[in-house]
């Protein structure tokens, strides 16, 4: 069975490791590393785990290759919310 994630309006859905890909790369980070940084996600997720721990975690993991590329999604996630 696949692993749900428990999004922060409190919906479930299926863990998506392109998700991860996919915003490591829009942040600057290569497909390749992008990549690795999903996969040690998907080993590490368990069912019902908060996004909001899974954002935690890639960020941190982005912070400790390349700090530009953390604050980079940081910078999105503060525009995202002046937008709403």
């Amino acid at each position: 069975m696949a692993v749900q994630v428990v999004k922060k309006d409190g919906k479930t859905e299926p863990f998506q490791r392109q998700k991860i890909v996919n915003a490591c790369t829009a942040v600057g980070a290569p497909a390749d590393v992008a990549a690795s940084i999903a996969d040690e996600i998907e080993k590490s997720a368990r069912d019902q785990m908060p996004t909001s721990e899974i954002r935690t975690m890639v960020l941190d993991r982005l912070g400790k290759i390349k700090q530009d590329w953390a604050n980079n999604w940081t910078q999105y996630d503060q525009t995202k919310g002046e937008k709403k």
